[in-house]
This record gives C-alpha cells, structure tokens and sequence, in this order.
C-alpha cells in the first residue's frame, strides 16, 4: 500500500469528519431554535391561559359586586317601605281609634284631641301619610334606587311587597287598609313609570325629602 493512498484515505477521512461535525452543528442549531420558539409558544399560551383567567376572575368579580349592589339596593327599598308603613298604620290607629298592635294600644289611649286631629288630617286623601303622597314618596325612592333603569321596576316591586309582608310581620296584626291600597297605589305607579306613562320627573320632589 502506497503512502498517497494512505494519505487519501486519511484526507476523505478528515473530510467525512467535518462534514459529520458541521451537520451536528447545524441540526443541534435547528435543535436549539425549535426548543426556543417551542418555549416562547408554551409561554405566550401559558400568559393568555392567565389573561383568561384574570379576564373571568375579575368578570366574576364585577358581577358579584353588581349583584351585591343590587340586593343593598332592593333591601334599602325594603327597609323604606317597612318604615313608611309602620308610620302611616301608626298615623291611622291615632285618628281612628282602633288601635290594631297591641304595642300601640296603651299609647294611643293617651293622646290628647290635637294629636287625633292631626292624624286624621295626615292621612286624609291629600295629607302627608295619605295614599297619594305616601306611594309617591315610595316610587320616588324605587326609581331612585333603579338609578332611573325601568328594567328593574319588577324588582322594586317584589321588594315593595315583601316590605309590606314584612311590615305587617313587624306590627303583629294586619296593618290597616290604607297601607294595602298605599302599595297597591305605588305598584300601580311603578307600572305606569315602566311603561313611560310617566317619568322620573314626576316624583323627584320627593327625593330630598
């Protein structure tokens, strides 16, 4: 064997070698790119999976705090109605005498003639526990605590009539009727205010009482 063709040999060889060696280097280049770009699309799906999830969080957040709102809303409705009640059947049992809640009894047995005569006058058709005024002063609050959105007119009205249940729970008897077609008179209005037969101009007056 000559030594050119040992030396061929050994220059193929070196060749081969290289070659081999710069392919290696390329794919584990190629390998290390794809890795990279494979990380970048783990994370950037990995940062919107969390903006989702951030996204519905604070989605559920906020209707939370609305429906929390809502019912501090629909329950200040109730609490008024309850109140209003309970002082116009007081105002009533003074003129009339019938004294309903026992709680009342011994303190309208007490009560001088100016004090009946006032009653009688507050609870008159135009007077300040009448009807009119007090289902107005009623609506005025449920429209103010929609924030004027008619689409929540059925719920003040549900909570209307579970301030009088509640109301009547409270007083230990039946109110009397007036605080019945008070709230007849106010749900009455509340439609009329829905269907934009009326507006909320019509009972602001009420609204700095």
């Amino acid at each position: 064997m000559s030594i050119s063709s040992i030396n061929g040999v050994g220059a193929y060889s070196a060749v081969t070698a290289a070659e081999t060696e710069s392919k290696a280097a390329k794919a584990a280049e190629t390998t290390d790119k794809q890795v990279k770009e494979d990380a970048a699309v783990f994370e950037k799906s990995q940062d919107t999976k969390k903006d989702s999830a951030n996204q519905i969080y604070n989605r559920d957040n906020v209707i939370a705090k609305l429906k929390a709102d809502q019912q501090t809303r629909l329950d200040s409705m109730n609490s008024l109605v309850q109140k209003l009640l309970g002082k116009q059947a007081e105002k009533f049992n003074l003129a009339t005498g019938t004294n309903l809640a026992a709680t009342f009894r011994e303190i309208a047995g007490k009560v001088d003639q100016q004090t009946i005569d006032d009653a009688k006058a507050s609870i008159a058709e135009d007077g300040y526990w009448g009807v009119e005024q007090t289902s107005d002063r009623m609506v005025s609050m449920a429209i103010a605590l929609s924030g004027g959105d008619t689409s929540k007119a059925d719920l003040m009205m549900e909570s209307l009539e579970k301030g009088y249940k509640q109301a009547t729970k409270a007083w230990g008897e039946d109110l009397p009727k007036i605080c019945q077609d008070t709230v007849d008179a106010a749900k009455k209005k509340m439609e009329d205010w829905k269907n934009g037969v009326t507006t909320a101009e019509d009972y602001s007056k009420y609204l700095n009482e």
